[in-house]
């Protein structure tokens, strides 16, 4: 280590042990005159700094701060750029080296305007999505507030404020009106405001109005959301605002974001401030789906609250499956945790919310994450958190290290790979935050590796050594098996038939909840082969719900959508039939045969999502296009097997080949080393 390298750690540590304003800088912002005012909530080091940063440009001013005060200009920070987002830091010089650190957005800063009328721009404060301070400077035709907003008689949303005319062009006023946008189509309400002139200025305006009554083109109205605008009149021409409720109210909290409430027979008016820009928008949903976003909001609180406490260095947050399941790579590295004794250094913590809870062994702390308190809090205060999905915090705290799991190889496009609409595109933005949080993300083969560092836009590093769920393959399990047979009520002499297809991202119904269209024949597989088989059905847990099987078929067709883990159903089955589901490279450890079913292969490559695999050329098992085929296959199985073996092992090799029954040993080796 040469010696700046060597000054440079000395300088981290003493900042790390006697400065933890370091790790939380927060400030308040006053504007006086041209001045912006920005002080230091805590005693600061000598040679500590605000420096306000222009994100595009690098372009940059730095003030000392000097008896917890630095000052800036509007016209500074507007000469530097006419528009844009100035980012805020705190910075320290020790041994002329800067450390610095971005400053975190709170009530001290939220509610900082300043407007250069000269210009027609307004610089704002905001909140960011990792919740730090930013002020974005931007073209303003007319500066308005938000005075009162409230549910009045039926129902009805009363809304007053007043506005300012800042574009000289803008010569009188004949109409003002609110907007509410829908997100999903072009489709606008419209409702118009009652509005006064100022007597002593007649560049400012009173308003007020009802908004009621929304409407929508569309017959799926459940789920809909919608922004909403204040939009002023100079005779044809309209100047428009998305309403900003930031100077409205202080949001300290994230459950004070939903603001108003109304219950209408089925559905829920929610009218909430969004989260970071705080503009006004309306969720209509379901009394469940409201009462889960409000829980998490809660959470949040929580969170933050808890995260005032130390971390606690042996503490260990384990989740799988949004806590709904005991089960995937979490579960198979706890065990083997377990195994290795590491429950008399460590206190584990499991998300888990399903009734059995004695299914998870051990003597974990066990919380439940559709309930606010002890998940959040123990989420706040674990030094490790292991998942394989996502967790409703995208901040950790420093120190903290997140080995991300995730939950298989992929088939179908991921992230940032996706160039299809739909809901994972929607979604990506969430699991792109939760990336900029992983230290360590597990993956199975290289192919895996060079996806998700991809579509996730994830740099750091991958541990590729297998997952641990595949670990299960490697040992004697025919006692296993007969024990899980007889628990099912299994005849141990029939075999498994496991199908275990995919949810498909085109199958929704009218309220927005996914449905699944069972294709294959089951009363024809009944009748050709109960005698010598029981068909397992393990659907995805986005249209479980909807299955239905008939009454008759019951001791041939068994629903196990509900069983936590697929793998201890990979170990117990035969044939595994699925469709473009990833099941099949952890199904594949078994070197058993695998059937595609796909009557709709090429709808479903065309339109849905988009595959990294040529289905046709690259996959262990043959592509079946109808029921007669699937029946014939099943019934010629072995000869089917012989036919792909060479396909099969050049599969086994490439995605496989690295897992050899110690994966979860060697990751928790290597973090917790």
């Amino acid at each position: 280590m040469n010696f700046k390298s060597k000054g440079k750690n000395l300088a981290k540590k003493f900042i790390n042990k006697y400065a933890g304003y370091y790790y939380r800088p927060t400030v308040d912002m006053e504007l006086n005159g041209d001045e912006i005012i920005i002080k230091t909530h805590k005693r600061v080091m000598p040679n500590s700094f605000i420096e306000i940063k222009h994100r595009s440009s690098g372009k940059r001013v730095v003030r000392p701060i000097k008896s917890s005060t630095a000052i800036f200009s509007v016209s500074e920070l507007m000469d530097m750029t006419q528009k844009g987002i100035l980012d805020v830091y705190f910075k320290v010089k020790m041994n002329n080296i800067f450390f610095k650190k971005r400053v975190f957005f709170t009530s001290h800063n939220q509610f900082f305007k300043a407007i250069s009328y000269e210009n027609n721009l307004v610089l704002i404060s905001y909140r960011t999505n990792f919740g730090n301070l930013s002020i974005r400077i931007k073209d303003i035709d007319f500066d308005y507030s938000i005075t009162e907003l409230k549910v009045i008689e039926d129902n009805k949303i009363l809304i007053k404020g007043t506005f300012s005319l800042l574009n000289e062009d803008i010569n009188s006023i004949d109409k003002v009106t609110i907007i509410a946008n829908h997100r999903r189509d072009s489709q606008s309400n419209v409702f118009d405001l009652n509005f006064n002139v100022n007597e002593s200025n007649s560049r400012q305006y009173e308003f007020e109005g009802i908004i009621d009554d929304i409407k929508s083109s569309s017959e799926r109205i459940l789920d809909l959301r919608m922004d909403f605008f204040i939009r002023i009149y100079d005779d044809d021409i309209y100047y428009q605002s998305i309403i900003d409720l930031s100077t409205f109210k202080y949001f300290e909290n994230d459950e004070d974001r939903f603001l108003i409430k109304i219950n209408d027979g089925d559905m829920v008016y929610s009218y909430y401030a969004t989260e970071n820009k705080h503009s006004l928008a309306l969720w209509i949903t379901t009394e469940s789906a409201w009462m889960r976003s409000y829980t998490i909001a809660c959470g949040r609180t929580i969170y933050t609250n808890a995260s005032k406490n130390k971390l606690n260095e042996k503490m260990i947050f384990f989740e799988s499956f949004f806590g709904k399941s005991y089960a995937g790579n979490p579960k198979y590295l706890y065990e083997t945790m377990l195994e290795m004794g590491m429950d008399k250094e460590y206190t584990f913590v499991w998300a888990y919310s399903g009734d059995d809870k004695d299914v998870i062994p051990g003597n974990p702390i066990i919380v439940d994450r559709f309930e606010p308190g002890d998940y959040y809090k123990y989420l706040a205060l674990s030094k490790y958190w292991i998942n394989n999905i996502i967790f409703p915090i995208h901040t950790k705290r420093p120190g903290n290290v997140y080995l991300q799991t995730w939950h298989g190889t992929p088939l179908k496009k991921l992230g940032y790979d996706i160039t299809i609409p739909g809901p994972e595109v929607q979604g990506r933005e969430n699991f792109y935050n939760e990336s900029r949080n992983w230290d360590y993300l597990i993956s199975s083969n290289p192919y895996s590796t060079e996806i998700f560092k991809r579509a996730f836009k994830y740099e750091k590093e991958v541990l590729e050594d297998g997952y641990p769920i595949n670990d299960i393959f490697f040992k004697d399990n025919t006692e296993f098996v007969k024990d899980l047979k007889s628990k099912l009520g299994i005849d141990e002499n029939k075999k498994i038939i496991l199908y275990a297809p995919t949810w498909k991202d085109d199958e929704q119904n009218e309220s927005w909840q996914h449905y699944f269209n069972l294709e294959i024949d089951l009363e024809r597989l009944y009748e050709e082969f109960s005698d010598e088989y029981v068909v397992i059905l393990k659907m995805h847990h986005l249209v479980s719900e909807n299955l239905r099987i008939d009454e008759k078929l019951k001791d041939f067709a068994i629903d196990l959508s509900g069983y936590d883990d697929i793998q201890e159903l990979y170990v117990l089955s035969d044939i595994l039939i699925t469709d473009y589901s990833s099941v099949f490279f952890d199904y594949a450890h078994s070197r058993r045969p695998i059937l595609f079913f796909v009557p709709d292969l090429n709808h479903y490559i065309e339109n849905v999502r988009g595959l990294y695999l040529n289905m046709e050329k690259e996959l262990p098992g043959p592509l079946i296009k109808d029921n007669d085929e699937l029946i014939n296959i099943i019934r010629n199985i072995d000869e089917v097997s012989r036919e792909y073996s060479e396909k099969y092992d050049e599969f086994y090799e490439r995605f496989c080949s690295l897992c050899k029954g110690d994966s979860a040993k060697r990751i928790i080796e290597k973090i917790f080393k």
